[in-house]
Formats: structure tokens, sequence, C-alpha cells
């Protein structure tokens, strides 16, 4: 709805036709621009709702997939990634075609949309970890690091010794497991980084597509041969969304893929 509100032609629409409305009012009616001008923006007001209302009723972007998983921040890297990919997604469906042309895009739509309820998932995996990072306070943690190797240096063998190493140890695990923390959220971020630039050139290349089907003798054999290219391209991004998913869970598992 928010995006149908700011549709520049909806505006310009109800610019038009307000101000015709408000014309010939002003023309017919004794009073002049005393009625025109209201009727003028009654009109306006019509065309403008009723062209917001069409436009978010056939707006046929996906909703955003439901997941286990926490949303993302407003405004932090995975919620700025997956809009993109959300408005990638939602150009796609918008583009201009024959009905020869739609049913070969038909397989193309569904794995957008399969890849963008996998960047869903991400987003939520990243969200999860940043949350889980919270409640770790390196910096304070690496004071007791240094405080306790420090508390080492010169300390005989003996019951003291041990459970000040046994504290280092407990310091050591938490400081790591920040490690795999950050370098998993990287990972995924990265990932979805990718994807996400991948989704954005397939908008511009079914653009360049399409330019070619309307140009060309021979487009709907060409349109075909373009299709095939952009399914497999589809699915090696989904490939890859996978694989960085599984090094993600073995970054957290210590190395160990799971």
């Amino acid at each position: 709805m928010r995006e149908q509100l700011t549709e520049p032609w909806g505006l310009v629409a109800a610019g038009l036709l307000g101000g015709l409305g408000a014309a010939v009012a002003a023309a017919l009616a004794p009073a002049g621009l005393l009625v025109g001008v209201p009727v003028g923006l009654a009109v306006a007001g019509t065309v403008y709702s009723i062209r917001v209302g069409l436009g978010a009723l056939s707006d046929r972007t996906p909703a955003r997939p439901a997941t286990d998983l926490p949303a993302p921040a407003r405004g932090g890297d995975a919620d700025r990634w997956l809009r993109r990919a959300e408005a990638a997604v939602r150009a796609l469906h918008r583009q201009p075609v024959d009905a020869v042309v739609r049913a070969q895009l038909a397989g193309v739509d569904d794995q957008a949309g399969e890849v963008l309820g996998d960047l869903a998932r991400f987003a939520g995996q990243v969200t999860l970890i940043e949350q889980t990072s919270t409640g770790i306070n390196i910096g304070r943690l690496q004071q007791d690091r240094v405080q306790l190797q420090r508390g080492l240096h010169g300390l005989p063998p003996g019951p003291l010794r041990a459970e000040r190493e046994r504290a280092l140890r407990a310091v050591t695990d938490q400081l790591d497991v920040a490690r795999r923390l950050h370098d998993a959220r990287e990972m995924l971020l990265a990932r979805m980084q990718a994807a996400v630039l991948g989704l954005e050139g397939l908008v511009a290349r079914t653009a360049e597509l399409l330019a070619l089907h309307a140009t060309s003798d021979g487009g709907v054999s060409l349109t075909a041969a373009k299709v095939a290219e952009l399914t497999s391209d589809l699915e090696g991004m989904r490939d890859g969304l996978a694989e960085a998913e599984r090094l993600s869970r073995s970054t957290l598992a210590g190395g160990q893929v799971q």
C-alpha cells in the first residue's frame, strides 16, 4: 500500500483528471471556480483512491515467507538485503509480457519466489545470531583473559593455579563462541548480498529477454533458450545459498559440518 501511495503515475492521473473535472465544472456552473475547485479535488481524490486500491489488490508480489525464526530488525543489514530481494522479485513479476513469454517465465517466477524464501530464512538466522551475540560481553571477557594470563605468570603448580587455568579456559571458550557467531553472521550476509545482486541482475536480463523477443523474428526459440539460462542461474543461486548455510553451521560447530 505504501508503494502504491507514492507511485507517480497514480498522482499524475489524479492530477490530470481532477484538473479536467475542475475546468469543466467551472465552465458549466454559474459560480465558476467556487464550484470547480471542490469538484476537481473530489475527482482527483476519487481517481487516486481507486488507483491505489486497484494497484494494491493486483500486486503479485509474494508475501514475505513465514518462518519460526525472528524477524530481522528494521534497518539492519539482513532487513536491508531482504527488502531489496523483495523489490527485485516484485519488479520481475511486473514485467509486461505476452501470453507466450509469460508461460515460459512461469518457472523463473516460481524459482525467484523460492530464492526469496531462502533469503527470508537467512535473514532470520542472521537475526538469531545477532540476538545471541548481544549476551556475550566481548570487551569484558578480553579484559578477564588478560588479567587471568597475568595472574598465571610465576604462579607455582597447585590448586590456585588449577582454578585460574580453569577460569581462563572458560573465558577463552566464550570468546571462541563469539568469534564463531561473528564468522557465521558474516558468511550468511555475504551470501545474501550475492544472491540479492543476482536477483537484481536477473530483472535486467529479463527485460533484455523481452526486448529480444519483441524485436527478433525468431523470438520464441531465442526466448526459450534465454529462459533456460535464467532458470539455470536461479538453480545455481539456490545451491550457493544452501552451501553458505552449510558452511555457517560448520563454523558454529567449530569446523565440524552438521
